[in-house]
C-alpha cells in the first residue's frame, strides 16, 4: 500500500543576513514611525499596538523588505508558479507586551503574508499557524497519541531575533499572550504575486 502526502502547507524559514549590524537602526526607524503615524483600528491585536501598514515606505527598512522579496520570488518558484513579479503590498510592525496581549487568530489576502522578528524578549508569545486539514468534527482525534505532521492541528513557532517566516496567505495565525518584560516587536507583511510584466502590462493599457 502506498501513502500519498498530499496536500501539505509550505512554510519558509530564513535569518535576515548582517542583522547584528542593523538591528539597532531598524529598531530606532520603527519606533520613529510608530510615533508618526498612529493606527485607530488595531484588527487582530488585542490590547497591543499595531503601526499603519505602509511600513514598507520606510527607507532605513529597504534591506529587510529586499530580503523578504528574494524570499518570496524562492516561494513561487517551489510553488511552481510562472515568471512572477511579486510586490509587497502592506507591512507594519506590532508591539505585544504582558499577559493581556496578543494577536487573534486570522488570515490575510494576497498570496504570501509572513513575520520578521526585530525584538524578542524572554517568555514572548509563539507564533501559532493552525493546520486547515483537520477540525472538531474529526473523530480520528481522539484516537491520536502523539501528534505528527499528518495530525497536528497546531504548529507553534518560538520567535527568534532576526528570522523571518513566510507562509501562504489562506494560512490561520495568532499570536499568543506573552509573559515579557518588554516589547516584543514583530514586522508583519503581505505579499502578492503576479505574472512578471504583468503590472508593466497595466501601465501601458495593455492588461485588463
Amino acid at each position: 500500500m502506498n501513502l500519498l502526502q498530499v496536500f501539505t502547507t509550505p512554510i519558509w524559514e530564513s535569518q535576515l543576513p548582517a542583522f547584528d549590524e542593523l538591528k539597532e537602526k531598524f529598531i530606532e526607524s520603527v519606533n520613529s514611525y510608530k510615533e508618526s503615524n498612529p493606527i485607530i483600528d488595531k484588527g487582530d491585536v488585542v490590547k497591543g499596538f499595531q503601526t499603519a501598514k505602509n511600513l514598507q515606505q520606510v527607507r532605513e527598512l529597504s534591506p529587510l523588505y529586499e530580503y523578504v522579496s528574494q524570499m518570496s520570488l524562492k516561494a513561487a518558484f517551489d510553488l511552481q508558479f510562472p515568471a512572477t513579479d511579486v510586490f509587497i503590498t502592506t507591512s507594519w510592525a506590532t508591539y505585544l507586551n504582558g499577559p493581556t496581549q496578543y494577536v487573534q487568530e486570522h488570515v490575510h489576502f494576497d498570496t504570501f503574508s509572513g513575520v520578521f522578528y526585530l525584538k524578542v524578549p524572554e517568555n514572548v508569545g509563539k507564533l501559532v499557524l493552525s493546520n486547515q486539514s483537520i477540525n472538531n468534527q474529526w473523530q480520528g482525534l481522539q484516537m491520536i497519541g502523539k501528534r505528527n505532521k499528518f495530525t497536528s492541528e497546531k504548529l507553534h513557532i518560538e520567535p527568534v531575533e532576526g528570522h523571518i517566516f513566510l507562509w501562504p496567505s489562506y494560512l490561520p495565525h495568532r499570536v499568543e499572550p506573552t509573559d515579557s518584560e518588554g516589547d516584543r516587536i514583530s514586522i508583519s507583511f503581505n505579499v502578492i504575486a503576479m505574472p512578471k510584466g504583468f503590472m508593466d502590462n497595466v501601465r501601458n493599457g495593455e492588461a485588463i
